[in-house]
């Protein structure tokens, strides 16, 4: 692979020559080769910071002139021909008077002319060398898959063997003989909910029953209890001490009977007359006892 100015002055050198080999009949030699001279150093310049042979596409929209015979060329052609005293209307005019697009790449020189291109140079691709590589021993990594491919394979072998010839073979019957009548399961599952139900039928009655015994049993107790309970002394000595009043003795009808007030109490019913006073007989002055009757 050429350098970095190598590949340029030559891809520079062929485009100069292309636009300049039809001017020798029009101008001096001298002209021509100042002509030459000039335009190959700006095109140098103009081309050198986008130039890439590594990266021959890079920056070749950048490095692309148009050239057409109604308007002025790019300026380093346009110096050119102020240098060397060359008209541009003459130099187009040799050139097939028609517009076109100049590409200048790294290994390559093209025109685009009515939608075609044209290469004017192509650089030969250097004839590369072929090496021989040599033997490459399988890592362990490598060795280790192979082996596991090796027994995966051996392994579906085995089962395709298996599946096209099974060593066992279900019996075919065309007719099933008919089992002897038996009991049903439901029959006995029915029989076996209905004693479950009695079982827990007479065990709910002897609970019911316990519980009976048990209430009747408290209610005894209670009433034993009850009978048992005896008034203290302070209690029955409390009760004894009732006070009566014998001084009201008033008689009040109640509904066709007699009422009588006994300490603060309304008691239905007539109660015994009330015993007539006593009459107290003259007591002798000498006699201070009194006469009892």
């Amino acid at each position: 692979m050429a350098s970095h100015s190598e590949s340029l002055s030559l891809a520079v050198s062929h485009t100069v020559a292309y636009l300049t080999q039809n001017l020798t009949k029009s101008y001096a030699p001298s002209t021509l080769l100042k002509l030459q001279i000039v335009l190959q150093s700006n095109l140098i310049a103009h081309y050198a910071p986008s130039w890439n042979p590594q990266d021959p596409v890079r920056g070749s929209g950048r490095r692309c002139m148009a050239l057409s015979p109604t308007c002025l060329p790019p300026r380093p052609v346009w110096t050119a021909c102020a240098t060397a005293n060359v008209q541009w209307f003459d130099w187009i005019a040799v050139l097939g008077n028609n517009e076109f697009d100049l590409f200048v790449d790294p290994g390559c020189v093209a025109i685009r002319r009515d939608n075609q291109t044209v290469t004017i140079w192509s650089a030969e691709p250097a004839p590369s060398s072929a090496s021989v590589p040599g033997p490459i021993g399988k890592t362990f990594a490598q060795k280790v898959l192979e082996e596991d491919k090796e027994e995966e394979e051996k392994i579906f072998s085995m089962l395709a063997d298996e599946i096209s010839q099974p060593t066992w073979i279900t019996p075919i019957l065309t007719q099933f003989p008919i089992p002897a009548r038996s009991t049903s399961p439901m029959s006995s599952i029915s029989e076996q909910s209905r004693c479950s139900s009695r079982s827990s039928n007479s065990s709910s009655s002897g609970f019911s029953f316990s519980s009976a015994d048990t209430t009747s049993s408290r209610t005894s107790s209670g009433k034993s209890s009850s009978s048992e309970f005896k008034p203290s002394r302070r209690e029955r000595a409390r009760q004894a001490r009732v006070f009566v009043d014998t001084s009201r003795t008033e008689v009040t009808p109640y509904d066709g009977g007699k009422t009588t007030v006994l300490t603060g109490g309304v008691m239905l019913g007539g109660g015994p007359k009330a015993a007539s006073k006593p009459k107290h007989l003259a007591v002798n002055n000498a006699n201070w006892r009194a006469v009892r009757v």
